[in-house]
């Protein structure tokens, strides 16, 4: 009696060397082509120091924009003055150590640079500074 022999199935295989390679194009291709949003806030002409200092820190500071119109905007957003109480408010709850920057027009009446201030200090922001042009001699 003969005996059937077993044929034997072939695997069939997907190839996995080139997966690295295509992962790390990915990877260049998103780097590349990825935009990072940033704030363009208002128009303005900073005011010019003589002196100035320089915040290093980008991850702890918030920049507040006053326009010479008296437009106030925060992220990109035009608010009134309860507005900004509420923005600031919530920034400080989600960060203490919060740096406000306020980035003025220097054409800005003081009286709205002081309403501005004013609600900031009541949204419990303790930490302001204010941005300028640096004048070189």
């Amino acid at each position: 009696m003969k005996r059937i022999a077993k044929l034997k199935r072939q695997e069939t295989e997907i190839p996995t060397a080139s997966t690295a390679d295509i992962a790390f194009l990915l990877i260049i291709f998103f780097m590349l082509t990825t935009v990072f949003r940033t704030e363009f806030g208002l128009k303005l002409t900073l005011p010019i120091a003589e002196a100035t200092e320089r915040i290093m820190k980008r991850r702890n500071v918030a920049h507040i924009w006053l326009d010479q119109a008296g437009r106030t905007s925060i992220d990109d957003n035009i608010l009134d003055k309860n507005s900004v109480i509420s923005v600031t408010s919530d920034k400080i709850a989600d960060n203490p150590d919060l740096i406000m920057v306020v980035r003025a027009d220097q054409e800005i009446g003081y009286g709205k640079v002081n309403d501005v201030l004013e609600a900031l200090k009541e949204a419990g922001a303790l930490k302001i500074t204010f941005a300028t042009e640096f004048e070189k001699k």
